[in-house]
């Protein structure tokens, strides 16, 4: 939050500009035992308060369900398509808004921070794969996931010492760890907004405007 406030002032300007972050996260309303079915809720939630007070339920807007038989899987993006348009509205344009404290109106703008949800949901959200190799949404295809030779099964197990120090001790630890292996290399590379754009475009799903990057 404070990168943010660094390379966005104007919005810091104006104090009662609205942080926002989304949460979601599915359940069976019947229990594993009964009937199949899949509910799944969209929760926004403003981060302006006091740390005690935005995660209250008071302060949490319930922004949709989507009771399926099934999870949403792929699909969450069409049902989440309103809200991220109405959001982006609220952060290209200013939007009059009614202070009740002071008794006037002013013009907001509001952000989307972060989305909060375990391991699937975030699949949902992002599209990005959290199943095979490639599962690290850090890593991506720098991945150093290994094949469990008894199970057949994927494993990130000691996959992750590459974000340490250079001289930390865990790097040269042999016995903690795999075995026998020491860890010498650095962490794969941070994308820029750029080459994160360019790689989808790569796929086919669409052409953006760099500018905007």
């Amino acid at each position: 939050m404070k990168h943010f406030d660094v390379i966005h002032p104007s919005f810091v300007a104006e104090r009662r500009n609205v942080r926002l972050g989304l949460c979601t996260y599915g359940f069976q309303p019947f229990g594993i035992s009964g009937s199949q079915h899949s509910t799944w809720t969209i929760i926004i939630t403003p981060y302006n308060l006091p740390p005690s007070m935005c995660m209250k339920e008071p302060y949490m807007f319930f922004t949709a369900v989507l009771p399926r038989p099934k999870n949403p899987k792929h699909r969450m993006d069409v049902f989440l398509q309103p809200v991220i348009e109405e959001l982006k509205h609220l952060w290209e344009e200013d939007v009059v808004t009614y202070d009740v404290s002071l008794i006037q109106n002013f013009k907001m703008r509001a952000t989307f921070m972060w989305t909060i949800s375990d391991f699937p949901a975030y699949a949902m959200l992002s599209g990005w794969g959290t199943a095979g190799k490639l599962a690290c949404p850090y890593c991506g295809k720098y991945s150093q996931s290994i094949r469990l030779e008894n199970s057949n099964k994927t494993s990130w197990f000691d996959c992750h010492r590459r974000f340490l120090k250079p001289d930390h001790p865990f790097r040269k630890n042999k016995t903690k760890f795999r075995k026998n292996r020491v860890e010498k290399g650095g962490p794969p590379p941070i994308m820029s907004g750029i080459e994160v754009l360019s790689e989808i475009e790569a796929c086919g799903f669409f052409k953006s405007d760099r500018r905007e990057c």
